[in-house]
């Protein structure tokens, strides 16, 4: 029984570990992509790699929590969006942002 639950717990970990890495890729992913449209700098670009990463981390722990309350898990998500949108808008300024918004408008 001892054993089970040793297993039972290794597996539920591994899960949580597989799940961090797919949330590092889709933020790597993003920030890259900003770092080629809009030209960003090496420090500039790390920036927004965290501030992706924690809005990923941040928007599965929303889910997670509201998951039976799906007009709250929305408002939450929205206003999740409004925060990374300023963090962003602190870090690249208005110019970028508008470049951004247009790619993201073009795809």
């Amino acid at each position: 029984m001892k054993k089970l639950y040793i297993l039972l717990f290794l597996l539920l970990f591994s899960f949580s570990a597989f799940s961090q890495d797919g949330l590092q890729e889709r933020a790597k992913k993003l920030s890259d992509e900003m770092t080629v449209v809009l030209s960003l700098d090496d420090e500039t670009s790390e920036k927004i790699y965290h501030i992706q990463l924690k809005r990923f981390i941040d928007a599965q722990r929303i889910r997670k929590v509201h998951q039976s309350d799906k007009r709250q898990m929305k408002a939450e998500l929205r206003k999740l969006q409004n925060r990374l949108w300023g963090r962003l808008n602190g870090v690249l300024g208005d110019e970028k942002m508008k470049s951004w918004s247009m790619h993201k408008k073009s795809i």
